[in-house]
């Protein structure tokens, strides 16, 4: 397990047993833990397998839509092969409510604006140059769009070590809302002896 960092976002290893969601998921230990930015509105911590960010330009803008969006990117660094699927993500809010990925159909019907969100989208512009630039990127496209192409998803991803994926996924909208607020985003995997998961505050203006 990593030591907490106090800064803007936690990652951190989760004890658990079994596999996929059904592993125990806790809440939140403290709302004063947080980890180091690597932009205004995104949060990065490099594990010694996984490196976790979670983006939350585009969340901030969709408190009264039925879904939030969170971008996330994620880069195998030590294991032979991560496989990751639409269930492999969890969300967490500060009450330890969990939410689910939103299905795409979910989100052809109740969502409109899936072409929107990728103008605000960030990761791919600052993360290769950066931190990823020794890396493989791989399509995930976890979440459609309304395009003719946008429309193919992939429900699995497998990243070789020093792959990388960056993709949007969407959450139901926690009730009390997401601005100013803290969440929890787990991420499983058959290969993870133990989930782990990033603690991010969606800034306000």
């Amino acid at each position: 397990m990593r030591q907490t960092v106090i800064a803007t976002l936690v990652v951190a290893a989760l004890l658990a047993g079994g596999c996929g969601t059904n592993r125990q998921i806790t809440g939140v230990e403290s709302k004063v833990d947080i980890d180091r930015k690597y932009t205004r509105f995104s949060f990065m911590e490099d594990g010694r397998l996984v490196t976790l960010v979670a983006n939350t330009k585009p969340t901030r803008y969709r408190e009264e839509a039925p879904f939030i969006p969170v971008e996330v990117g994620i880069a195998n660094r030590g294991l032979r092969t991560l496989t990751l699927t639409r269930e492999s993500f969890t969300l967490l809010d500060e009450e330890g409510q969990r939410y689910p990925v939103a299905s795409p159909r979910e989100l052809l019907e109740s969502y409109p604006y899936l072409e929107m969100d990728r103008f605000v989208l960030e990761l791919n512009a600052i993360l290769p140059p950066n931190k990823f630039a020794a890396m493989s990127a791989y399509t995930s496209n976890f979440s459609p769009n309304r395009s003719a192409e946008g429309r193919v998803v992939r429900d699995r991803v497998q990243l070789p070590r020093f792959g990388y994926l960056i993709d949007v996924l969407y959450f139901p909208t926690p009730p009390g809302g997401v601005v100013d607020k803290k969440f929890e985003l787990f991420v499983d995997a058959p290969e993870l002896e133990d989930p782990v998961f990033v603690k991010f505050w969606v800034e306000p203006d």
